[in-house]
């Protein structure tokens, strides 16, 4: 689909809700470059800032993706950094027509300067609380554990999952699991979700994204697996899980059991979790009747946001500009809030449909 002027401003105002987001992954590059001249007293130029926060056109996988971070979370520990970071991107957020945005991060990758869970949560939650009141967005913020193998790792998680359950419904509203798929499966994980699922905590979990995605791993189909570990454990959504596509049992459960799948087209072709070759398959499982709901993952690292996330489905897939009000009225059913939150984000969803409404073909 081309898309017209009116399309381009109907995708701009139309109220969104985004589920997968990370933090580290989403640092203004001009807040970064600041940050920078605080440390050494020199000031790059902000286009060789981008190159650093910034994925290459020829990145091979998401092991090359990750390293993206890398600068990120170097900068990411003190309370004022953590603050601003979140701060700032809940307003980006804001400016994009997002009423209610999740938004991800590790707290154990934020210590390196002593501060403890508890202030790095504490902290995050202040930037988040002072966006709301300045911007009129809603939110709420998910605690990543990590993939690894040492027990360093291991105690890490738990204390990301003792931490969550504190401030569970009161900023933090989820765990997830991050870092390379492919390295450390997700069946090694099943103990820390078990005690999260006994603290009560919600959770989703990254799978079916680069697993068997390693190289000479090409033909070994391991997304599937990683998915259907995630649903034994109890996840509530999961995060990408495009894999699917390789196991026609596993799309038909994710549609009857209604488990919702958080995809981010632009990071599944940057990491090659999906083949540039051929259409993305967020049509394929829309149509199939698995509940979508579109997000852009890492803003800057992407090099996009929501709205370019949107407009690269229009223009790139059969999917209608109804097929995504669909998608964010799945997005609004499926936050990690309570059952009157999510009534009052559908509604808001109903109520701009007549204003949103299309007249005329939307293509020229």
């Amino acid at each position: 689909m081309k898309l017209n002027e009116e399309l381009l401003k109907q995708i701009e105002e139309m109220p969104k809700v985004v589920l997968h987001l990370h933090l580290d992954g989403s640092l203004r590059p001009e807040t970064v470059r600041e940050w920078i001249y605080e440390a050494t007293g020199k000031e790059p130029e902000l286009e060789n800032v981008k190159k650093l926060l910034m994925v290459d056109k020829d990145c091979r996988n998401l092991n090359e993706y990750l390293t993206k971070f890398d600068l990120p979370v170097k900068l990411l520990q003190t309370k004022e950094h953590i603050k601003r970071a979140v701060y700032e991107l809940y307003e980006d957020l804001s400016k994009q027509g997002v009423m209610y945005g999740e938004v991800r991060f590790a707290p154990c990758l934020h210590t390196k300067a002593g501060l403890s869970y508890n202030e790095i949560v504490e902290t995050a939650i202040r930037g988040l609380e002072k966006a709301k009141k300045d911007f009129g967005i809603d939110g709420n913020l998910i605690l990543c554990t990590m993939r690894g193998n040492d027990e360093e790792n291991k105690q890490a998680n738990i204390e990301t999952v003792k931490v969550a359950k504190k401030y569970l419904n009161r900023g933090v509203c989820a765990l997830d699991i991050d870092g390379a798929e492919a390295l450390f499966p997700t069946r090694d994980f099943e103990d820390i979700f078990t005690y999260a699922r006994k603290q009560g905590i919600p959770f989703t979990i990254h799978a079916g994204e680069a697993a068997g995605k390693l190289p000479g791993d090409d033909e070994e189909k391991e997304g599937p697996a990683s998915m259907w570990d995630a649903i034994k454990f109890g996840a509530k959504r999961i995060g990408h899980g495009v894999q699917c596509i390789y196991d026609k049992k596993l799309i038909n459960y994710l549609r009857e059991k209604e488990i919702p799948l958080e995809i981010c087209v632009g990071s599944n072709l940057q990491t090659q979790a999906t083949s540039d070759k051929e259409p993305h398959p967020i049509a394929m499982l829309e149509k199939n009747g698995v509940i979508i709901t579109i997000n852009s993952d890492n803003d800057t690292v992407s090099n996009t946001n929501i709205i370019e996330e949107i407009k690269y489905i229009l223009e790139h897939s059969e999917l209608t500009f109804d097929d995504i009000l669909q998608m964010e009225m799945n997005a609004a059913r499926s936050i990690f809030d309570t059952p009157v939150k999510k009534a009052a984000l559908v509604n808001q969803i109903n109520n701009s449909i007549d204003i949103l409404k299309v007249k005329e073909p939307l293509t020229k």
